[in-house]
């Protein structure tokens, strides 16, 4: 196949690819995007809900009211919270099919960078040439396993992320490692789905408490935690509201308070499929895992120091993501050396800029250099339409040599 060229390529379809693909497409700014509208969304078992408010949890689109719970309303879902990510992934879906038709579900096989512009090949073979790329890819690449278990057989340990159907492990014995939300939705999904399962975790199991629809909070809780998109808190609050004071931050304290802040812990709604429906340990840590009779043989040590051998048939490693862009296939080689990064993750300008002029990340990938809001849907209310300004901006004012001959896009 030939070259096309382009301004901007969108790579990745999810909340904040279909937010910035609406905002390009308004301000008329030549773009393609490239993914599966909704995949990672629409892949998790039909048992799973947002941990989110649903009124957090809205695509970032310009100047219209197509919001999660009006979605939710228009089709008698729950529109507060627990809301199925389903319903979420329905109303992805509904966003792009109104908003950005011009989606094309295909994958990026490779991208690389001349020193002037970008070329992006597609698993179909077409070469595209693009002056930007974005990087809207969320979670897909960043999954972790501990040291402990990343060499054993696929078979016998997974990650939560694998998962989008429980009903696999009926009769099985398995143990779920993690304190977070995915954790305990795995374990209480393999207990629904008739698996004997138990949680470990490193720490306690922290359960985040919100006020149900319709309740009044007293003055003295909304003065000492007021309420945010991702729940209650000083330190929540002033990031909603001061959304790009962390970039500003010297780096180390930056890193530290991301690590900290919105940790592991599961909501509310998933307390009660979970305590006195299957075990938990907490405060231990598995120190040895080897394979075992079609199994695998764990050794914990809890912190009095105590040693604990069992046997499970399948161990599911809900230990959440860490960013490292050399894990994102399809980033050449020669590439991912330009890119700047700390612990893997790239370093970023206040446009979400990487240290490769034209190549940007947005989402999770951008939470090391802004903070933990953008790890949430939540964090493409403040990244889509800065980055969109930027973009916009740019266009107009940086001529190209293939500006003048390019097709309008359908959509744009």
């Amino acid at each position: 196949m030939g070259e096309t060229v382009i301004d901007t390529a969108i790579v990745g379809a999810g909340p904040y690819g279909l937010g910035l693909a609406a905002h390009l497409s308004q301000a008329g700014v030549p773009y393609r995007v490239f993914g599966r509208a909704m995949e990672a969304w629409s892949s998790m078992s039909p048992g799973m809900f947002l941990k989110s408010f649903a009124h957090a949890t809205n695509i970032a689109v310009p100047g219209r009211n197509l919001t999660l719970p009006e979605y939710c309303r228009a089709r008698n879902l729950e529109d507060y919270e627990p809301v199925p990510i389903a319903a979420f992934a329905g109303y992805g879906k509904w966003v792009q099919e109104q908003l950005v038709p011009n989606v094309e579900p295909v994958n990026v096989r490779n991208v690389e960078h001349d020193g002037s512009a970008f070329t992006v090949t597609l698993e179909s073979s077409e070469r595209v040439r693009a002056r930007r790329v974005v990087l809207a890819v969320g979670l897909s690449y960043f999954a972790h396993r501990p040291d402990i278990l990343s060499g054993l057989p696929a078979e016998l340990v997974s990650h939560t992320a694998e998962h989008g159907d429980f009903s696999r492990f009926r009769g099985m014995d398995v143990t779920v490692v993690g304190a977070g939300q995915s954790a305990l939705q795995a374990g209480a999904l393999l207990h629904e789905n008739g698996a004997t399962a138990r949680l470990l975790a490193r720490g306690e199991v922290v359960w985040h408490g919100r006020t149900p629809k319709g309740a009044r909070r007293t003055l003295r809780e909304r003065v000492l935690a007021p309420n945010s998109m991702v729940g209650p808190g000083r330190e929540n609050w002033v990031m909603q509201h001061a959304p790009m004071l962390l970039h500003y931050l010297p780096a180390d304290r930056r890193a530290s308070f991301t690590r900290r802040q919105l940790g592991p812990a599961g909501a509310w709604w998933l307390r009660d499929r979970v305590q006195g429906k299957l075990p938990t340990l907490s405060g231990v840590s598995v120190v040895a895992a080897r394979c075992e009779k079609g199994g695998v043989r764990l050794r914990t040590v809890d912190q009095d120091g105590v040693e604990r051998e069992f046997h499970t048939d399948h161990v599911i490693a809900g230990t959440g993501y860490r960013v490292d862009v050399g894990r994102m296939a399809f980033l050449n080689d020669e590439l991912v050396r330009k890119i700047k990064t700390t612990d893997g993750a790239p370093v970023l300008s206040r446009n979400f800029e990487s240290s490769v002029d034209g190549l940007y990340f947005v989402g999770p990938a951008s939470a090391a250099s802004f903070g933990p809001l953008f790890r949430f849907v939540v964090g493409s209310y403040y990244t889509v339409p800065r980055l969109a300004r930027h973009l916009t901006g740019s266009a107009s004012r940086r001529a190209h040599p293939w500006r003048a001959p390019l097709p309008k896009v359908r959509g744009t």
